[in-house]
């Protein structure tokens, strides 16, 4: 489960993407700065994220007490045998499949309940918190605001503000000519 979980915190604190947790290495965290430096997957832009306390915490407790010993630069390995680097991103999104199973969340397909599901809360969540659409798009790793636009839907609240009040307009209804 230590391991697990500092992938998920990974996911819902900093957004990282599933196919660049899978790769990531002891060489990409710099302790001493507190930081996660590495190649994004999609996009092969550099990024640099704030390795926060509880991702920190999280990291040190599966490495120290949950990652099997093995010789591997990836910090995430299989636990089945053979011991390895975790070889494909879906793999991630089973295991977040079997804790939303165990937590009795109701899934279906394209439901947003899934792994990404993480990254897109955060955005929102940014969204929310008035942070800058800039600062949102540097922390997901966007290359263009249209990536990071697509967070601004997910903020109903504000959106409603926007809405036009369609009170005193009449409406007709007509039939369809064929």
């Amino acid at each position: 489960g230590k391991r697990d979980y500092a992938i998920i915190m990974l996911g819902a604190i900093l957004g990282i993407r599933a196919c660049d947790i899978i790769h990531l290495k002891f060489s990409d965290i710099d302790w001493q700065k507190k930081e996660l430096r590495f190649m994004q997957a999609k996009t092969m832009n550099p990024i640099v994220l704030p390795l926060t306390p509880e991702v920190e915490s999280a990291l040190v407790e599966y490495i120290r007490n949950g990652r099997p010993h093995a010789d591997h630069p990836e910090i995430f390995l299989r636990v089945a045998a053979p011991v390895g680097p975790i070889r494909s991103a879906p793999a991630i999104q089973v295991m977040f499949t079997k804790y939303a199973s165990k937590a009795n969340i109701d899934r279906r397909p394209y439901d947003g309940k899934n792994f990404h599901g993480l990254r897109r809360r955060l955005g929102r969540n940014m969204i929310l918190n008035d942070v800058p659409l800039t600062t949102i798009a540097q922390v997901l790793g966007h290359q263009s605001f249209d990536a990071t636009k697509q967070y601004l839907s997910l903020d109903s609240q504000n959106l409603r503000e926007c809405a036009l009040d369609f009170r005193g307009i009449s409406v007709e209804r007509r039939g369809l000519n064929a």
